[in-house]
């Protein structure tokens, strides 16, 4: 049963995509609730919710085929309020399926939970619309009623610090007004309050002479960061304690939408006018992060819910949507409060929130780094990226190595240091012997019996094809299968290797020889006939597979030791110098970077020396 507590739309969206909300259920429920096009406030969100579920591939069309003739048909009628919202919803959709008809992508990790590129680009533009759609319904005097109330607030908080009984005070002021009972008067003091407090801070600080920007004063911001604090911490409108604590996470989930629509927007309209000051925000989101997230009795038993609502309002407000708040966005998700509890909270349930925000961040960079053009701001950028992964390969080295797939999918074949950064990480509890150790034995190492862990979906980008992949490995039908196979290695009507797919190609590949492996023979087998096929592609096709190779020589286990004699294989009955100097190429280029190295690579070289010299 879907209850209105569970119907807010980035939560909703990430339910559906974790498949914990049945999407049949849901386009039931959410067509009931617009009441026939009486109910304004589910038609909104219906609109909302039908064009992020679909154009972020979330859903398809014809999952919520009964939201959307509802929607048609409150649109079709004269003189309706939505005529123009849905028919531009409509044609946003019909051109959605049309890029995807076209290009066919397969889902990956490379873009699970990444919005079509033209989708992120309008995303701001989406928000301001919703905004100004919610504040034409705003009644007069909002501004100088949430004013008034805003100023009693710092009143009470600069005049009473830590005082429990006037904040108490404050908070039945609140209720008076209807903030925390009436949905549409808590959106409207919280919207209205972002802006105030948001504009309060701007106005403190100026552009000196040479151009350069003044200290601002947060004092307004901090103030009302900790009333949100304290609305959360003292949420309680009654039930069992389950029932408080999904109140209390049902309101810092519309704090936090409300906030990051009101800054998107706010970022929208700056657009060719002023330069965008992120100053404000950050400090915002950045104490919310801070104050929600310390040990606290009221909080403590939620903690998870509330890392996965910051989790998701980050992820909206990734750097591929406001670029401008790029630099303060990788510290907000790299403060010490909210990565490290992410990825130590029980079960390791907050890693697949953290993996998605570390996609989202390599997605942004990706383009810049492939063609080596990096601004002094970008290059700033970059430099935080490898602080947080020497963070993580210290702290949380299993976490990087589970997913390595996916991070290697996101990051240029150019960027040799940052991808060697990932595929050094070796899970908690292994050691591994000095790889320069005389007469080394490899292959008698018991962690070369060992399957690594692999949290990415390697299959993903496989859809297309594994029908036939998997019946060639095992039955080596259809016979054409290899002859075939590099032109469907092509992103759908381009001229270019759709890397994420070579490298789910490789890794697979790889995984079925191993489970299936009797002895150490390769040769002669179907996997080791589709890799060598790979070798016919170009000069850079071939380079991308024997990347997609070398990305599986990490640490000691079964798929190093497979993957380092298929290199070696592939060396030695290669008949193109060309190929035997890429192999080279692709291992040597790793090991002349800057630390850290992957240690199977030291590995390879000290146990086969003949190998690099025999190809120089």
């Amino acid at each position: 049963m879907i209850t209105k507590k569970k119907l807010n739309r980035t939560i909703l969206l990430l339910l559906v995509r974790s498949k914990l909300v049945k999407i049949a259920d849901l386009d039931v429920f959410i067509t009931r609730s617009m009441a026939d096009g009486r109910n304004s406030i589910w038609i909104e969100f219906a609109i909302l919710f039908v064009r992020t579920a679909v154009l972020e591939k979330i859903a398809a069309l014809d999952e919520l085929k009964n939201t959307i003739e509802m929607l048609n048909k409150i649109g079709e009628r004269s003189g309706s309020n939505y005529q123009k919202p849905v028919s531009r919803l409509m044609d946003e959709l019909r051109s959605g399926s049309n890029r995807s008809n076209e290009s066919n992508n397969s889902p990956s990790d490379s873009n699970a939970g990444q919005s079509t590129s033209g989708s992120l680009s309008e995303a701001t533009k989406r928000a301001a619309e919703n905004i100004a759609m919610t504040a034409r319904n705003d009644p007069q005097q909002t501004r100088q009623q949430v004013t008034f109330l805003l100023e009693s607030w710092i009143r009470v908080y600069t005049e009473t610090p830590g005082n429990e009984k006037a904040y108490a005070q404050y908070l039945q002021l609140l209720q008076q007004h209807g903030v925390g009972k009436s949905e549409d008067q808590t959106e409207r003091f919280f919207r209205v309050s972002t802006e105030l407090v948001v504009e309060a801070v701007l106005k403190t600080g100026s552009v000196d002479m040479n151009g350069k920007q003044k200290m601002l004063h947060f004092s307004v911001v901090d103030a009302y960061a900790k009333l949100v604090t304290l609305l959360i911490r003292y949420m309680n409108g009654g039930g069992a304690q389950e029932q408080v604590a999904a109140q209390r996470i049902a309101l810092l989930n519309k704090v936090l939408g409300i906030t990051v629509r009101t800054l998107m927007a706010n970022y929208e309209r700056s657009k060719g006018r002023t330069h965008w000051d992120q100053r404000p925000w950050f400090r915002l989101l950045l104490n919310l992060v801070f104050d929600l997230n310390a040990p606290s009795p009221a909080l403590d038993p939620i903690s998870l819910g509330i890392l996965s609502v910051f989790g998701s309002a980050f992820h909206v407000v990734q750097p591929s949507v406001i670029p401008g708040f790029a630099s303060a966005w990788l510290e907000l998700i790299s403060h010490r409060m909210f990565l490290p509890n992410l990825l130590l909270a029980k079960g390791q349930k907050g890693w697949a929130i953290a993996h998605q925000l570390l996609i989202d961040l390599f997605l942004f960079m990706e383009p810049y780094l492939r063609k080596a053009e990096l601004s002094d701001a970008i290059k700033a950028l970059y430099k935080g990226t490898l602080r947080v992964l020497l963070l993580l390969i210290h702290d949380f080295p299993s976490f990087l190595a589970d997913y390595h797939l996916s991070f290697c999918n996101v990051i240029p074949e150019n960027c040799v240091h940052l991808r060697n950064i990932i595929l050094s990480a070796i899970p908690r509890g292994m050691t591994f012997p000095d790889p320069f150790t005389p007469n080394l034995k490899i292959d008698l190492l018991p962690e070369i019996q060992q399957n690594p862990r692999i949290l990415s979906n390697v299959a993903g980008p496989l859809a297309s094809i594994r029908g036939d992949l998997d019946n060639y490995l095992n039955n080596r039908q259809p016979s054409n299968f290899v002859q075939e196979l590099l032109p469907k290695l092509y992103k759908d009507g381009k001229n270019e290797i759709d890397t994420p797919r070579v490298h789910s190609l490789v890794l697979y590949v790889g995984m079925q020889a191993i489970s299936r492996l009797q002895n150490s023979q390769i040769a002669h087998t179907p996997e080791i006939e589709v890799l060598q096929k790979l070798m016919e592609f170009d000069e850079k096709g071939r380079y991308i597979s024997l990347n997609a190779i070398a990305n599986n020589l990490r640490y000691p286990s079964s798929h190093t030791h497979y993957f380092s004699c298929v290199m070696l294989f592939l060396f030695s009955e290669a008949k193109d110098d060309g190929v035997k100097e890429q192999v080279t190429r692709v291992l040597l280029e790793r090991l002349i970077v800057n630390r850290p190295h992957p240690v199977s690579l030291y590995a390879f070289f000290s146990i086969h020396p003949l190998y690099l010299g025999s190809s120089l």
